[in-house]
C-alpha cells in the first residue's frame, strides 16, 4: 500500500485556512495545561511511560523515525499529542487530543503489517472533534517488511494485543485528561488490517465501541496469507509461458473486462458494477496473440489459463476451500502481489509479501522458498493461527454488541488486493449465524473502487465516503479530513452516517460516494466529477434512464 506525502508548503496553507474559516467544535474548554509528561506520568498505572505530550498549535504534527507511517499530519486543530508506551508488551500507541472536545473518541486501525503509529488518519479523525487513537502493534516497520515478527509477544500485539491495551487504557487517560468527563461515544475507522482489527476487537469484547467504520478487512489471516503466497506459485518459474511478470498485460486484461462487461449492468459508464455478471460472461480468449509481436499487450494461452487460476477460488487438491478469488475489473491492482523477483533473490520471491509470513509468522526460517509451498501449508497456517497468534477475526455470531453498537462495512468492486468477494463471505457467514442483521450490521459494495480507496485512471468511479485513509488521497492531502467540497455530511460521509445511526438512530440505507477532477498541473484543486449513490447489500444502484449518469439524483438502490 503506497505511503502517503504532502507538500509541507500546501499544509501550512490549508491549516491557515482553517483558522480563518473552521467551524468550532464542542464543548469542553481548552485543556493544554495538563499537556505535560509529568501529568500522564502521574496517572498511568506502572510498567506504562510516556515517552511524548506535545502541545500543538501550529497545526501539524509529525513522528521522526515512524517507518511505518512517515507522513505527518496537518490541518490539525489545537491539541495535545502523546505518545504512551506498554514496556511490559512492548506496544505503544498515540493519542490525539484536542483542546475543544465533543466528548467522542475514534480508534484509528493500521495497514498491511506496518508498523508506527498511524498519525495521519487520526489528524483525519481528529478534525471531527473527537479525541482519536491509534497503536503501532508493537513494532516499527515499513512497506514489505515481514522480518519483525521473532516472538510470539510481537505476533500477539500485532494480531489484537497491542491495539486492545491501547483502546482500554486510552480511554482512562482520555476520560482524566477531560476531568473525568465520560466518553460518550466511541468509534472505530479502519481498512485493510484495519478493518480485521475491527472486526476482531467486537469479537473479543462488545463493548469496546459504539460504532465501527469496516474497511475491506483483511479477516481471514490463516487462510488470506497462504493464499498470497499460492498466487505467487500460479507464476513459477518466472521463464514459463504460463507466468504472468509485466504490469502492462495486466492492465491490458483489464481493458478488455472493461470492454466486455461495462455495459451488463445496463449501463455503459467505464465502471464493473456487476463482477458477478462479467463472471459468467467474459471471454478471455480476446486478449490471446502473437506474443512474439507485443510482449506488453498480448497473452500466450497459459497465460489466460494462469489469469482465470487467480480469478477461480483458491480450493485445495483434496476439495478444501481455502479463499475467494479476484473479482474481475480488479486486475490493475494485480501488480502489488505479482511484480517479477528480484533476480538476485536466492528464493524465487516474487514480492516480499510471498513466503515472507511462512518464513517469520509460521516459524520455517529465512531460508525456506516460495518453490516449497504446497497445500500443507494452508492446514498448518490455520493451526498456528488458531493455536496462538489468533489473528483471525472469524467469529460470525457476534452477540451482545448486536444490542450496543452499529457496523458499516464496506469493500471495492475492483479490489485486487483482499478480495471483495471475501469481504462478502464474512457478511453472509454472520447472516447465516445471526439472521437479519439490517439492524446493526450494513454491508457496502462500491463498484470501481480498488483496496481501501481509489479508480483507476480509465474508470473514474465514485469512491470517496470518508473511509479510512480516503482523505489524504485528494487535496487537502495530509490536511484532509471527511469529504471534500462540502460533502461532508451523513448523505456522503460514512462514518458521520455511522455517528448519526448510532447517536440518532436513523438507519444508513445509502451513502452517496463522489469523484473529482483535477483542475490544476499542481494536483492541489479539486471541481466535482461524478457522484452515485452506493446501496445497502445486496441492493444495486439503477440508473433512472432520464438524469445525468454523473448525478447521484439520476440513480436509486434497488
Amino acid at each position: 500500500m503506497a505511503t502517503l506525502r504532502f507538500p509541507a508548503v500546501w499544509a501550512l496553507i490549508v491549516f491557515l485556512a482553517y483558522l480563518v474559516n473552521g467551524a468550532p467544535y464542542a464543548k469542553l474548554p481548552r485543556q493544554s495545561v495538563r499537556c505535560s509528561v509529568d501529568y500522564f506520568s502521574g496517572i498511568v498505572p506502572e510498567g506504562i511511560s510516556i515517552e511524548r505530550a506535545d502541545n500543538i498549535t501550529t497545526g501539524f504534527f509529525t513522528e521522526s523515525g515512524n517507518l511505518g507511517y512517515p507522513s505527518m499530519a496537518s490541518g490539525l486543530p489545537p491539541l495535545c499529542a502523546v505518545i504512551v508506551k506498554n514496556e511490559t508488551a512492548n506496544y505503544r500507541f498515540g493519542m490525539f487530543l484536542p483542546d475543544t472536545w465533543n466528548s467522542k473518541l475514534l480508534v484509528i486501525g493500521s495497514y498491511s503489517f506496518l508498523g508506527g503509529i498511524n498519525w495521519l488518519d487520526m489528524g483525519a479523525g481528529v478534525q471531527y472533534g473527537m479525541a482519536s487513537l491509534s497503536t503501532d502493534t508493537g513494532h516499527n516497520s515499513g512497506q514489505g517488511d515481514l522480518t519483525w515478527p521473532t516472538t510470539e509477544q510481537l505476533k500477539i500485539n500485532w494480531a489484537y494485543q497491542a491495539m486492545e491495551g491501547s483502546i482500554l487504557l486510552g480511554k482512562t487517560l482520555i476520560q482524566s485528561y477531560y476531568n473525568e468527563q465520560s466518553i460518550a461515544y466511541s468509534y472505530y475507522s479502519g481498512c485493510s488490517t484495519g478493518g480485521r482489527q475491527g472486526l476482531k476487537q467486537i469479537q473479543r469484547d462488545p463493548n469496546i465501541f459504539d460504532g465501527a467504520l469496516i474497511g475491506a478487512p483483511a479477516w481471514d489471516t490463516k487462510n488470506l496469507m497462504p493464499w498470497v503466497s499460492k498466487l505467487a506459485t500460479l507464476h513459477l518459474p518466472e521463464d514459463a509461458r504460463h507466468s504472468v511478470n509485466d504490469a502492462n498485460l495486466f492492465l491490458r486484461l483489464q481493458q478488455e473486462v472493461l470492454a466486455q462487461c461495462d455495459s451488463l449492468d445496463g449501463v455503459r459508464d467505464h465502471i464493473v458494477s456487476s463482477p458477478a455478471a462479467c463472471r459468467t460472461h467474459f471471454d478471455i480468449t480476446k486478449i490471446r496473440c502473437d506474443v512474439t509481436i507485443n510482449k506488453t499487450a498480448c497473452w500466450t494461452k497459459e497465460q489466460t489459463d494462469t489469469a482465470q487460476n487467480m480469478y477461480n477460488d483458491y480450493v485445495t487438491a483434496d476439495g478444501d476451500f481455502v479463499y475467494k478469488g479476484l473479482d474481475y475489473s480488479s486486475e490493475t491492482e494485480w501488480a502489488t502481489y505479482l511484480l517479477p523477483a528480484d533476480p538476485n533473490d536466492p528464493n524465487n520471491v516474487r514480492r516480499n509479501f510471498d513466503a515472507q509470513y511462512e518464513r517469520t509468522f509460521m516459524d520455517y526460517g529465512s531460508s525456506w522458498k516460495i518453490t516449497s509451498y504446497n497445500d500443507t501449508v494452508v492446514t498448518d497456517s490455520r493451526i498456528r493461527d488458531e493455536n496462538a497468534v489468533q489473528a483471525t477475526a472469524d467469529q460470525y455470531d457476534l452477540g451482545e454488541f448486536r444490542n450496543r453498537g452499529k457496523i458499516i462495512m464496506y469493500g471495492g468492486l475492483a479490489d485486487g488486493y483482499v478480495p471483495v468477494q471475501h469481504t462478502t463471505l464474512y457478511y453472509n457467514r454472520t447472516v447465516e449465524a445471526m439472521g437479519n442483521i439490517d439492524d446493526f450490521f450494513r454491508y457496502f459494495q462500491i463498484p470501481g473502487m480498488g483496496h481501501c480507496w481509489g479508480t483507476a485512471n480509465n474508470v473514474k468511479a465514485p469512491w470517496m465516503i470518508g473511509g479510512a485513509g480516503q482523505a489524504a488521497q485528494r487535496p487537502p492531502y495530509n490536511a484532509g479530513s471527511s469529504v471534500p467540497l462540502g460533502n461532508n455530511d451523513v448523505q456522503h460521509d460514512a462514518l458521520m452516517a455511522l455517528m448519526d445511526w448510532v447517536e440518532n438512530g436513523n438507519e444508513v440505507s445509502q451513502i452517496i460516494a463522489s469523484e473529482f477532477n483535477f483542475t490544476d498541473a499542481t494536483l492541489q484543486t479539486l471541481a466535482l466529477y461524478r457522484q452515485r449513490p452506493i446501496c445497502m447489500f445486496p441492493q444495486a444502484a439503477t440508473w433512472d434512464g432520464l438524469g445525468p449518469q454523473n448525478d447521484a439524483s439520476s440513480w436509486q438502490c434497488t
